[in-house]
């Protein structure tokens, strides 16, 4: 293991599954086996249907950084992983002090235009979970269960793809939508 031969490097490994609201299996070991096909309305696309990948982010962030790690100043390490991972496996820098470790499910459009990091009612994610990542050492994050806004992953198939909106209809007044676009790309068009 590369990371055991360093001496300010540390390892960090992740394993996640996606379950519907009924907790049927997603992924992995379920109706999908990748998170690389949806499709649905996304912020910023009115009523058209966007191709989108499901992705799970890491960020590493400062304990005791305001506002948290929701602002970018608080994240020391941000960590993607492909649509067609269950496990993930990061070298990262190592210290005395904690990260607080911040989940996350992406949607990264296929046309490469902003990614926006979904919230409920489309995904419920666990809370930070608060490690050290020693030199040399493997940190387990353990296995996160993360719920996928959809009734019945069965029922929103169509054509291949899974249907997931993120931004409610236009005739829905009350609707809000659930995804929130990456600030580091706001301002692209």
């Amino acid at each position: 293991m590369l990371a055991a031969c360093q001496q300010d490097r540390g390892e960090v490994e992740i394993d996640w599954t996606l379950v519907d609201r009924a907790g049927g299996q997603i992924f992995p070991s379920g109706a999908l086996e990748d998170t690389c096909a949806f499709v649905g309305r996304l912020p910023g696309s009115g009523e058209d249907l966007v191709d989108y990948e499901v992705l799970v982010e890491i960020n590493l962030c400062e304990p005791g950084c305001e506002p948290g790690c929701t602002d970018p100043a608080c994240i020391h390490t941000r960590l993607t992983f492909d649509c067609t991972a269950a496990r993930g496996y990061a070298t990262v820098e190592a210290r005395s002090e904690p990260y607080d470790f911040d989940i996350h499910l992406v949607a990264a459009p296929a046309d490469g235009s902003c990614a926006c990091d979904l919230q409920p009612p489309c995904a419920l994610i666990p809370g930070p979970r608060r490690r050290t990542v020693e030199p040399g050492l493997v940190t387990d994050l353990s296995v996160f269960l993360m719920v996928l806004g959809l009734d019945d992953i069965d029922a929103s198939r169509e054509g291949g793809r899974t249907r997931l909106d993120l931004t409610p209809a236009a005739d829905d007044p009350e609707g809000e939508p659930c995804c929130t676009p990456d600030p580091a790309c706001a301002g692209d068009p």
